[in-house]
């Protein structure tokens, strides 16, 4: 935004092919392992596909909603030199 738009170096597409590779396989895992637990558990084979299949998707949708956020300029940890307003 404003003076610091257009300062972000180019990607390298094999970057983002990685993260998405990457976001993908940790959906198939946490799919499986819900589908195997739920099954597990006791619920029904096709009940248990479907949820792990929502997982499935549900897992690099959320990561891709998690990387739009912008991240913040200054670190969390650094001293507020405010004044205390409480008093």
């Amino acid at each position: 935004m404003g003076r610091h738009a257009g300062s972000t170096p180019p990607v390298d597409p094999r970057t983002r092919v990685t993260v998405w590779l990457e976001r993908l396989l940790v959906g198939i895992g946490a799919g499986g392992v819900i589908a195997v637990v739920l099954r597990w558990a006791g619920t029904s084979a096709s009940t248990s596909v479907v949820v792990g299949v929502a997982v499935l998707l549900f897992v690099p949708l959320a990561a891709w909603v998690a990387s739009t956020v912008p991240s913040s300029d200054a670190p969390d940890d650094e001293h507020d030199e405010r004044p205390d307003e409480r008093r």
